[in-house]
């Protein structure tokens, strides 16, 4: 019973450990991670945590159009 309760709550520990790696490096926390975002970590590292209207807009729009990211992320 000890065992269990002991693997259990490492479980969790480590679960928690890995969900706040995960969203340090997704854009806004909870967008693509900066590695899957066609404009890289260049872009994530300024911009990723900005949540503003205008920078959403970049990120959306660079998913889609990846040859506007020197324009959009400067």
């Amino acid at each position: 019973m000890k065992r269990a309760f002991i693997a259990s709550a490492l479980a969790l520990v480590a679960l928690s450990a890995h969900a706040e790696y995960n969203s340090a490096h997704r854009w806004f926390g909870e967008g693509l991670g900066w590695e899957e975002h066609p404009c890289g970590l260049r872009a994530f590292a300024k911009y990723g945590q900005i949540d503003t209207p205008e920078v959403r807009r970049a990120y959306e729009l660079t998913k889609q159009h990846p040859e506007a990211c020197s324009k959009l992320f400067p």
